[in-house]
C-alpha cells in the first residue's frame, strides 16, 4: 500500500471539500433553500460522520471568505435609495436590531448566567437579518426594482451597520490597551477612505498593460490589511470593511465586479461557509438542544414582535407578514462575528457552536416560511402583492438600480 505523503492528504482533503459543495448546491436548488446554510449543514456534517478538518494552511483564506462577505455586503449598497429613505430604513434596522438584542442579551445574562461578553456577542449575532438571503430572495422574485424591495433591503443593511457597530464598540471597550486600541482603530478607519482610492488608480492603470487581474489582487491586499489590524487589537474590523465596501461602491464598474463575484464564489464564500460548519462540536449541540430550541424560538419571537407592527405600517397588511418572515433570516454578518470573535480567543467552542447551530436554524426555518405566503409561490404572484405595497418614500426615489449593478448576490 502506498502511503500517502502530506502533500497527498491535502489535495485528498480538497477534493473532498468540493465535491462536497457542488453536492450543497444541486440540493439547494432543488430544495429551494440558501446554499450557504445548507454549506454549514455539510460542514457539521462532515465534521460528525468523518471527524473531517480542513488542512491548516486554509485558515488565512476562511478569514478572507468572512471579510469579503462583509465588502459584498457594502458593495451591494445603494447610497442614493438609502439616503431618500433614511428615516424608514432606521425605523425598521433599528426596531429589527433592537429589540432582539435586548432581550436575547436578558435570556444569555440572566436566564442562562452566561459571561458578560458572551451574552453580549450571542445577543448581537442572533439579533441579525441576513442581507445575503434577503438580498437573494427579492432578486429571485424579481422585486429588487420594486421601491418595496429596496426598502426591505435598505432596513437589513441598517441592521446590519448597526450589528458591525455594536460588536466593533463592544470588543474595543473589553480589549486591554484602550489607547493603543483607539489608535489602531483610527488606522482602519483610514485604511477603510484610503484602501479604496489606491484600487481605483490601481484598477485605471490595469487597462493599459492587458490582463493582470489587478483590481482583485489589490481587493485582497485591502482586505488583508483591515485584518492584521483587526488581528493587532482583537477587535473585528467588521464595520470598517463594511465602509470600505460603501465607498468601492461609488465607483466600481463591470470588470471590478466580475473579477470580484468570480473570486469569491468560486472560492472564498462556500470555503468560508463549510468551515464555518466544520467548526462545530456537534455533541456540545446535541447535549444542549434544549437551550437551542429555546434560543430560536426567543430570537425568532422577539424579531416578529419587534417588526410585525413597523412593517404593517410601511407595507400594509397583506405584505408585513412575508416581510418580517423575510427579516427573520440570520446568516451572514451573524457567522461571521462568530467566527472572528472565536478567532479572536473571544468565544469557546462550546457557544460558538450553540450559537452557530441557531443561526442555521432560523436561516433555513425563516426561508422556508416564506414559501408558505401566497405572495411567495412564484415572481408574478410577488409582483401582483408586492406591487401594491409600495411605501411612499421620506424623498424623492432614488433612479432605479443600473442593469450592470442588479444579481451580484446570484446563488447565495
Amino acid at each position: 500500500m502506498v502511503a500517502l505523503t502530506p502533500s497527498g492528504e491535502v489535495d485528498l482533503d480538497l477534493v473532498l471539500v468540493f465535491g462536497t459543495l457542488i453536492a450543497t448546491a444541486l440540493f439547494a436548488r432543488f430544495l429551494q433553500l440558501p446554499i450557504t446554510a445548507l454549506e454549514i449543514v455539510a460542514g457539521i456534517g462532515l465534521v460528525g460522520l468523518f471527524s473531517f478538518r480542513l488542512p491548516v494552511a486554509t485558515d488565512g483564506i476562511l478569514v478572507l471568505g468572512g471579510l469579503i462577505i462583509v465588502f459584498l455586503a457594502g458593495l451591494e449598497t445603494n447610497l442614493a435609495f438609502l439616503r431618500a429613505n433614511l428615516r424608514k430604513a432606521f425605523t425598521l434596522g433599528l426596531v429589527g436590531f433592537l429589540v432582539p438584542f435586548l432581550g436575547l442579551f436578558a435570556l444569555f445574562e440572566y436566564g442562562v448566567h452566561a459571561p458578560l461578553l458572551i451574552s453580549v456577542i450571542g445577543a448581537t449575532a442572533l439579533a441579525d437579518t441576513s442581507i445575503s438571503i434577503v438580498y437573494t430572495t427579492l432578486h429571485q422574485f424579481e422585486l429588487t426594482d420594486l421601491p418595496f424591495g429596496r426598502l426591505v433591503l435598505a432596513g437589513t443593511l441598517v441592521v446590519n451597520l448597526i450589528e458591525d457597530f455594536s460588536i466593533t464598540t463592544t470588543t474595543f471597550l473589553t480589549t486591554p490597551g484602550l489607547l493603543f486600541t483607539l489608535g489602531v482603530l483610527g488606522a482602519l478607519a483610514v485604511a477603510a477612505l484610503a484602501l479604496p482610492a489606491f484600487a481605483r488608480r490601481v484598477n485605471r492603470r490595469s487597462h493599459r498593460v492587458g490582463f493582470t487581474n489587478l483590481p482583485a489582487r489589490t481587493l485582497l491586499f485591502s482586505l488583508a490589511v483591515l485584518a492584521f489590524l483587526s488581528t493587532l487589537v482583537g477587535v473585528p474590523g467588521i464595520l470598517f470593511v463594511f465602509l470600505m465596501g460603501l465607498i468601492f461602491s461609488r465607483w466600481a464598474g463591470d470588470g471590478f465586479l466580475k473579477d470580484v463575484r468570480k473570486l469569491a464564489f468560486a472560492l472564498f464564500v462556500p470555503l468560508y461557509f463549510l468551515a464555518v460548519g466544520l467548526r462545530v462540536d456537534l455533541g456540545f449541540v446535541l447535549a444542549n438542544w434544549p437551550l437551542l430550541l429555546v434560543t430560536a424560538a426567543v430570537a425568532s419571537a422577539l424579531k416578529v414582535a419587534a417588526l410585525l407592527p413597523v412593517t404593517r405600517s410601511y407595507f400594509g397588511r397583506r405584505a408585513a407578514g412575508p416581510v418580517t418572515a423575510l427579516m427573520n433570516t440570520r446568516l451572514t454578518s451573524a457567522t461571521v462575528i462568530l467566527t472572528l470573535t472565536a478567532g479572536l480567543g473571544l468565544l469557546n467552542v462550546g457557544w460558538y457552536s450553540l450559537f452557530i447551530a441557531v443561526v442555521v436554524v432560523l436561516a433555513l426555518g425563516s426561508a422556508g416560511s416564506l414559501r408558505l405566503f401566497p405572495g411567495f409561490q412564484s415572481a408574478a404572484s410577488a409582483r401582483a402583492l408586492f406591487g401594491d405595497s409600495e411605501p411612499p418614500s421620506d424623498a424623492p426615489l432614488a433612479p432605479p438600480v443600473p442593469a450592470t449593478t442588479a444579481g451580484r448576490w446570484t446563488g447565495r
